[in-house]
């Protein structure tokens, strides 16, 4: 009986024990959490020159109550007593500087819009990696350079993505034709050249594509390359024909002697 007593306490210690361990891992886990998107922000003001002063009044880190950074501007949390950051919205604030690649500390970030800013630069070739799970993203009337990285299809949470009004040059990545969650994909107004990319899983307007004099291919106008080739193909194929037609009028001529022979004297 003893011995029955001393087995049920050690369960109830060890059941005790591991549900400590849980508790201290979780509290762990959700303190980085907190500590992460602390960082983010820290580190997206640190990053941007803030020529209007808006971030410099409203994000002030001195403050360590729960929840604290839920009331900077343009700052979004999935609960306002919870410092984990949902959206950052951070449109026409007159920011400066090149893409904030803090951004990746927002780990659980799902929009970030960037619009209407002078940011410049070429965006990060990592950017999958700095806003993995994404659905949102808008960087249009800026001023951002350089290729449309290509991982960016990997960012496949992707519903949105606005980089029109920009300085970007190159082709469009057929891979983001690839993306299964877009909806909105907007690059107009910039410097991109070649063929669009098929997008299986969007209706891409040929206004969200406008103003890129390289830019070809549906629903823009045919590219030239593939313009050439259809008519190269078209010329060989009626050629063949024709070879086929006087082939055979070639090969019927001689049995026409055989079987319809000349009437002579």
């Amino acid at each position: 009986m003893a011995f029955l007593m001393h087995m049920s306490l050690r369960k109830q210690d060890a059941g005790i024990f591991i549900g400590s361990v849980l508790w201290l891992l979780l509290s762990c886990s959700f303190s980085f959490a907190v500590e992460s998107d602390i960082n983010c922000l820290k580190s997206i003001k640190a990053s941007l020159e803030d020529t209007l002063g808006y971030l410099n009044s409203s994000w002030d880190f001195s403050n360590n109550t729960e929840g604290f950074i839920c009331n900077f501007l343009g700052v979004e949390c999935w609960k306002p007593d919870e410092s984990r950051v949902l959206n950052i919205k951070l449109s026409d604030l007159g920011l400066k500087g090149f893409f904030p690649q803090g951004v990746a500390n927002c780990t659980s970030l799902t929009g970030l819009d960037l619009s209407s800013n002078q940011l410049n630069g070429p965006l990060p070739t990592n950017i999958d990696h700095i806003i993995t799970f994404i659905t949102s993203l808008d960087l249009s009337s800026n001023s951002f350079t350089g290729p449309i990285p290509i991982k960016l299809s990997n960012c496949g949470y992707l519903n949105v993505l606005k980089l029109d009004n920009n300085k970007f040059s190159g082709t469009i990545p057929p891979e983001l034709g690839q993306l299964g969650r877009i909806k909105t994909f907007s690059v107009a107004n910039n410097q991109l050249s070649g063929q669009v990319p098929n997008f299986n899983y969007a209706s891409i307007t040929a206004d969200s594509l406008a103003n890129n004099p390289g830019l070809c291919g549906k629903p823009l106008e045919v590219c030239r390359s593939a313009a050439k080739k259809s008519s190269i193909v078209k010329v060989l194929n009626s050629y063949n024909v024709g070879i086929a037609a006087a082939a055979g009028f070639g090969f019927g001529f001689p049995f026409s002697f055989c079987f319809f022979p000349s009437k002579s004297s």
